[in-house]
């Protein structure tokens, strides 16, 4: 591993645990092995590592859930493979999730951050979701929506919510993320596929 993948993994990791203003570059340093100047020279600034730390694990979760999408042969299937790739990403261990909940566009906007690329890849997640759902409703899949990209909307930011109950709530229910698979699955079946299969989507 090359330094700056190392300076990388590390913020990845403190980021996530600490957030933005707690996490410091000696404090990177130290969890990288490196030297403090390297993160200057890799990086520059705080807020530039912060955006690419967050970045990288942004795209990885963006290819994964698209790639689950495309093997399904429906676009309901495609919908619930995506939700399924993003609620197990949060827990995959070496995912460093815990950082998008830092970066996240419905989260607290770091002053100094250039944001650009980070909400652009937010933005192409939702539009994976939406195409979804176009490809459902097409199919007979899904039931038929005035606008995919608003339900899309939706479903993402409830995506949002149920990652962050389920990361900062030590009181989460047991079942929860499978509870929210089976919801979403069930809110977007067409009638009949919803009738054949009982609405249920295993995690």
């Amino acid at each position: 591993m090359t330094s700056q993948e190392k300076i990388l993994t590390a913020a990845q990791e403190l980021f996530g645990e600490f957030g933005f203003a707690e996490t410091t570059f000696k404090r990177i340093a130290d969890k990288a092995g490196v030297a403090p100047g390297l993160i200057t020279h890799h990086f520059g600034t705080k807020e530039k590592l912060f955006a690419a730390a967050s970045l990288t694990v942004l795209t990885s979760l963006r290819d994964r859930a698209m790639a689950a999408a495309e093997a399904e042969s429906s676009g309901l299937e495609a919908v619930v493979a995506y939700v399924r790739t993003y609620l197990k990403e949060s827990e995959r261990p070496g995912a460093h999730f815990p950082i998008l909940v830092q970066c996240s566009p419905y989260g607290d906007v770091k002053s100094g951050l250039d944001k650009a690329d980070i909400v652009r890849t937010f933005e192409e997640l939702i539009h994976e979701l939406a195409r979804c759902l176009i490809r459902g409703m097409k199919d007979g899949s899904v039931v038929e929506c005035e606008s995919a990209t608003r339900t899309a909307d939706v479903i993402f930011s409830t995506l949002v919510g149920t990652v962050r109950t389920k990361l900062l709530a030590p009181f989460c229910n047991e079942g929860f993320y499978q509870a929210v698979l089976n919801f979403i699955r069930r809110a977007v079946a067409s009638d009949s596929i919803s009738s054949r299969t009982g609405g249920v989507a295993a995690l």
